[in-house]
């Protein structure tokens, strides 16, 4: 399944927006019915949008999406993890919490075994304004 065009004809592509690549990697590809496919995508920032497309996804035994940018912020940059590719994961949305919250990242293990040389656990805080502390 394809879903990304990092290199063509000679050219580096990391520079272009996902959205170029994107375009570029399915005008000058084509797919070949159950050897070389498209990665399902969808195009939103409707957040209704999102969830109906991850239950789907979950439904058609899928671990969840890749959430992208499409143009800003979205050139490609390899073994360099970034908020502009986020994994959604169903079980990564069933808490308690109805809203949103901003939180700041305070502390992070460093990882081991196949987390080596990563982050792997963060410690979040949120700031609370009436003791102006985090």
């Amino acid at each position: 399944m394809a879903f990304d065009m990092l290199y063509f004809n000679g050219e580096s592509m990391l520079e272009e927006t996902f959205a170029f690549r994107r375009k570029a990697l399915r005008e000058e590809l084509g797919q070949l019915e159950g050897k070389f496919m498209f990665a399902n995508a969808s195009d939103t920032s409707d957040f209704e949008d999102l969830a109906k497309y991850l239950d789907q996804s979950v439904k058609d035994c899928c671990e969840g999406l890749m959430v992208k940018t499409l143009t800003e912020n979205s050139t490609y940059q390899p073994s360099k993890r970034s908020f502009n590719w986020l994994k959604l994961k169903k079980d990564y949305l069933e808490t308690s919490i109805g809203d949103s919250v901003d939180l700041v990242v305070v502390g992070a293990d460093w990882g081991s075994g196949k987390r080596t040389g990563w982050y792997s656990s963060f410690l979040l805080a949120i700031w609370n304004e009436d003791l102006e502390i985090f």
